[in-house]
């Protein structure tokens, strides 16, 4: 029995020895340089990683850095081997360093980092560290440290290795630091223009067409071996002879770009301004440089650049007319009216969308129709940046139309015609606004007022003097007056009369056309569009001409109607089902065509004028479509 005891205490003996001998075989620690820093500022997170075992730690990650950019990181191998009392021991380690940005302000988690180890991933405990406002900051921040640096690193006063080897000065172990494998080739510039800190300024091309977009670009290049300050007395570029609009959200910070080779060494690169200008003018037009004033180390005043741009105008060859110069860009237009049926001398509301990137005209031109009066519109803008660094979005404009004839009219269509810079050619932007119906009103025109009485209350004219003897005078004949007094008259009526014609004319002229006469004109367009070779135009007047026949026939006005609830119109009109459905395949098929981005060709347009030609005939004659 007291063997059996002494062979178990034996075994709890083994276990309990061995089980922290094989948990001390693998090691993983991390820390940070500094636990709160300023925006802006940077912080390194180090992980430190041995193996007793056979198993090298390798592979390691930072898997979690919210609220921070990480500007450089490195990561290297350690192997050490121990001699203690005649046994030698070996230990495999793994050391990763991660140099990060501040981005925003708060309390945030850096880490944890991990290795694999084997089959298995360890990981090291994460870090908390806060970011404070510029200039907020409590805790100064330790400059970083290798493992292997008995005398503090960099920020030691005293280093016996300094300068010991030619070429490893401060500057290049800053240079090892940030590492140049990280950087930017696209901001890579041959040589700083200021120490310390510096601004450069680009323009994404140098000749341009007035009203075309040039992207400004300014940027901001720091020493990361200074400690950065946050810059004061900001001046703007100053770029008076172009229209300026940003690009960016907030103007308030920069937004960091990471490093670039500057001169052989890494610079941290941070955007400042990005700017949309539109040039107002031909000619070599100045942008001015941005300035500021940087506190750190005195560096004082920096500026960017002075940048010409060579600005002309579009070619006149095939400019379509209307064209104002300026309307760069590629625009769209889409247009709605409301109510389609009003009384005459009543008011309807039309609201025209125009949506694209470029410069977008500040107004439209509108329809010049006799009889429709258009009021000043009001504006609403949706613009700002767009994709591709484009600035753009929609400018909606809302009209109030009077209308001063009756009958069925034409409000014609809104177009604006464009030069598109990324395809060298002219395209005009068109929203057709329809036929509405307005009814005749019995009321009278505005204007014709009746004729106010001139001096009323006057006395009785007297045709004698009391007390005087009568006597006869020439001018007492009834003759006399009647030829003093009619000669004016007559002339009078004949002026009067005259002018009553000349309003007949008028009226006569500013009446709205049947709808059988506007049927016909449009039929007429029709025929001259297919025989062109605008695919696109020709479909436009084919959908006009389509709606016009069908109000002339119908007497309902298709245009701007769901498709349910025109067909149920149409057959409440006694046309039949399948010729109402093709009238409106028609319509359908033209607005398609009108805005499919392959465009359309001259034969498909004659083909469907064609078949709408043969569809608007059996309304007409009451047959039965196929």
């Amino acid at each position: 029995m007291n063997r059996v005891a002494v062979a178990l205490l034996a075994l709890f003996a083994v276990i309990f020895v061995t089980v922290p001998a094989r948990a001390q075989l693998f090691d993983i620690s991390s820390n940070v340089d500094a636990t709160e820093v300023e925006l802006g500022d940077t912080v390194t997170y180090t992980m430190q990683a041995n193996s007793q075992s056979a198993d090298s730690p390798s592979d390691a990650k930072l898997t979690s850095h919210a609220g921070f950019t990480i500007v450089t990181s490195s990561v290297f191998p350690t192997h050490m081997v121990s001699i203690v009392n005649g046994r030698r021991s070996e230990k495999h380690g793994l050391t990763g360093t991660w140099v990060l940005r501040s981005d925003r302000l708060g309390t945030f988690t850096i880490g944890p980092a991990s290795v694999m180890i084997g089959a298995q991933r360890r990981s090291a405990p994460a870090q908390r560290v806060t970011v404070v406002a510029p200039g907020k900051g409590t805790t100064k921040k330790k400059p970083p440290t290798s493992p292997f640096d008995p005398f503090g690193g960099s920020g030691g006063t005293w280093d016996p290795f300094k300068n010991l080897i030619p070429g490893m000065d401060d500057d290049d172990r800053g240079s090892d630091l940030f590492g140049a494998q990280s950087a930017d080739p696209k901001y890579a510039l041959d040589s700083p223009r200021a120490p310390v800190a510096f601004l450069h300024a680009t323009v994404d091309k140098t000749r341009a067409v007035v009203g075309e977009q040039v992207t400004l670009t300014v940027y901001l290049y720091e020493d990361p071996h200074v400690r950065q300050g946050h810059p004061s007395d900001v001046h703007e570029a100053t770029a008076t002879d172009f229209v300026k609009r940003s690009l960016l959200q907030d103007e308030t910070r920069a937004i960091g770009l990471g490093t670039a080779m500057v001169g052989g060494r890494p610079w941290m690169v941070k955007l400042v301004r990005k700017n949309a200008l539109f040039p107002l003018k031909t000619g070599r037009l100045s942008i001015l440089p941005m300035s500021l004033t940087l506190p750190q180390n005195r560096v004082g005043l920096r500026e960017s650049e002075t940048l010409v741009v060579d600005v002309s105008e579009p070619p006149v060859n095939g400019r379509p007319p209307g064209y104002q110069v300026g309307d760069v860009g590629d625009f769209s237009l889409s247009a709605t009216v409301s109510p389609r049926n009003i009384d005459q001398h009543g008011a309807l509301g039309v609201t025209v969308e125009l949506r694209g990137t470029g410069n977008l005209p500040a107004q439209l031109p509108t329809p010049i129709i006799p009889g429709v009066e258009w009021l000043d519109p009001t504006t609403k803008d949706a613009l700002g940046a767009t994709q591709n660094d484009r600035f753009g979005g929609t400018r909606t404009f809302t009209y109030v139309v009077r209308v001063h004839k009756d009958g069925a009219v034409d409000l014609g269509e809104v177009k604006v015609p464009f030069w598109d810079p990324s395809s060298r050619r002219y395209n005009v932007a068109r929203a057709s606004l329809g036929i509405v119906t307005v009814a005749k009103n019995a009321a009278r025109d505005a204007g014709a007022d009746e004729q106010e009485q001139v001096l009323p209350n006057l006395p009785v004219a007297r045709n004698k003097l009391e007390g005087i003897a009568s006597e006869s005078y020439l001018t007492e004949r009834a003759w006399y007056w009647g030829a003093l007094f009619g000669t004016p008259l007559a002339g009078v009526l004949l002026v009067s009369a005259g002018a009553g014609i000349r309003r007949l004319r008028e009226r006569r002229a500013a009446a709205a056309p049947s709808p059988e006469k506007i049927a016909r004109e449009r039929h007429a367009e029709a025929e001259a569009a297919v025989r062109g070779s605008d695919g696109k135009a020709a479909m436009s007047a084919i959908a006009r001409a389509v709606e016009a026949a069908v109000l002339a026939k119908t007497t309902i006005n298709v245009k701007g109607t769901s498709r349910e609830a025109a067909l149920e119109e149409l057959t409440g009109a006694d046309v039949e089902e399948n010729v109402a459905r093709e009238v409106l395949d028609v319509l359908r098929a033209c607005e398609d065509a009108r805005f499919s981005p392959d465009g359309v060709s001259s034969e498909s347009a004659r083909d469907l004028w064609s078949k709408a030609k043969t569809t608007l005939d059996r309304i007409k004659s009451g047959e039965k479509a196929a």
